[in-house]
C-alpha cells in the first residue's frame, strides 16, 4: 500500500519524531510504500493564499507548483497517516493549513474511499482527557469533521497520552504503541 505520512513538528529530535519513526518501522514490516512530508522542515508554506482557493467557474484552475506537487502525492497514495503533538486540543495549525491548502476541491474527489488514520501525541493523562470529553471531541472532529466529510472509507484516531512524562519506561511504551499500531495498519 501506498501511503502518505504527513508529520507536524518544528523539532526532529521530538517525541513526535520518534513516534513516526517507530510507526514507520511497524509499516515497513508489512512491506508498505511510505511517502513522508515534514511539513517544518521540508518547505511547506503554512501561508493560505488566494491562489490556493478552488474557483467554481473554473474547475481548470492551475494551483501554485507547491500545492500542485502535494495534490499530486495525495492522489498517488492509497491511505494517509497523520502523526502530530495536540496544541490547545487541536493539530498544529501548519497540519490545519496543509488540510487546507490541499485537501482542496482539486483532490477531493480522489479522497473517497481511502483511509486516514490520525496518531495524535496528547501531553495530558488518559484519565484528563476523558474527564474532560477531549478524547471525543478530538476524534469526532477528525473522523467525522474530515475523515467522514472527505467520504474516507476509514478514519481512526490513537492518542498516545501523557507524553509529558519524563519515564523512560513511559516514553518506551509510547514508542511500542506507536510501532504496533504501523504493524497492524493496512
Amino acid at each position: 500500500m501506498r501511503i502518505k505520512l504527513v508529520v507536524a513538528h518544528p523539532r526532529k529530535n521530538s517525541l513526535t519524531f520518534a513516534v513516526m519513526n517507530r510507526f514507520i518501522d511497524g509499516l515497513k514490516e508489512n512491506g508498505h510504500q511510505i511517502d513522508v512530508l515534514d511539513l517544518y522542515n521540508d518547505g511547506f508554506d503554512a501561508l493560505y493564499s488566494a491562489e490556493d482557493e478552488y474557483e467554481w467557474k473554473n474547475p481548470e484552475k492551475v494551483f501554485a507548483p507547491l500545492v500542485q506537487k502535494e495534490m499530486d502525492r495525495v492522489i498517488a497514495a492509497d491511505a494517509f497517516v497523520f502523526v502530530f503533538p495536540i496544541w490547545w486540543y487541536n493539530m498544529p495549525s501548519i497540519m490545519k493549513t496543509y488540510l487546507d491548502r490541499v485537501w482542496n476541491i482539486g483532490v477531493f474527489d480522489t479522497l473517497a474511499g481511502k483511509k486516514v488514520f490520525w496518531l495524535a501525541l496528547a501531553g495530558g493523562t488518559e484519565a484528563v482527557f476523558h474527564k474532560y470529553d477531549y478524547t471525543n471531541m478530538i476524534s469526532h472532529y477528525l473522523n467525522n469533521g474530515i475523515g467522514k466529510y472527505a467520504r474516507m472509507e476509514e478514519s481512526k484516531v490513537e492518542f498516545l497520552y501523557d507524553t509529558l512524562n519524563e519515564s523512560q519506561e513511559h516514553i518506551n511504551s509510547l514508542l511500542e504503541q506507536a510501532y504496533l499500531a504501523g504493524k497492524v495498519y493496512a
